[in-house]
């Protein structure tokens, strides 16, 4: 399951993000596919990323950014016209060489919300997004939904010194 949303923000509101997203502290934490314990800290790939929101938890760097992609979450029901339960907020910045491999965010329960951002002016240099073996081609502001346990992958961007940013929201359906 996809589907594609292209204009579902605005221009300049996800042209300011990318802005400020370049300002935050990245980490090489973000691993997928993990398969050891009790660290989780070896998988298929490691990629920059940041929590804004995990178990619950908001990261400390930017209350006011917080605030802002919890409302855009809320935007992504009004758009899908579902209610959901927002369970986590990342982001990963990638350059040149720093592709992601194929791996799944949660349950089939659970669906992932992949904005795909750049702060730089950028056509026809890669930055794709795989679903399920399926290439979807990387525009800056583009929405893309799937369900979390769909496997999907980011690439980086084929020019060097392009930051490739995405953020992924996740949510749980609210069964009533």
């Amino acid at each position: 399951m996809i589907n594609i949303y292209d204009g579902a923000f605005d221009k300049r509101w996800t042209s300011e993000l990318a802005s400020s997203l370049i300002k935050c502290p990245w980490y090489a934490t973000n691993v997928a596919n993990r398969h050891t314990w009790p660290y989780k800290e070896t998988g298929s790939h490691r990629l920059l990323g940041h929590s804004f929101l995990y178990n619950k938890k908001y990261s400390n760097h930017d209350p006011k950014l917080n605030e802002i992609l919890t409302n855009a979450f809320g935007h992504i029901q009004h758009l899908i016209q579902q209610q959901m339960v927002l369970t986590e907020i990342g982001a990963n910045l990638q350059f040149k060489g720093m592709d992601g491999t194929l791996h799944v965010d949660r349950s089939k329960k659970e669906y992932t919300f992949i904005l795909m951002l750049c702060n730089e002016e950028v056509e026809n240099i890669g930055g794709g997004f795989i679903h399920d073996k399926k290439k979807i081609s990387f525009k800056h502001g583009r929405l893309i939904q799937i369900k979390a346990s769909d496997p999907h992958c980011g690439l980086s961007f084929n020019k060097p010194h392009i930051a490739r940013m995405s953020i992924k929201w996740m949510g749980r359906e609210i069964h009533t």
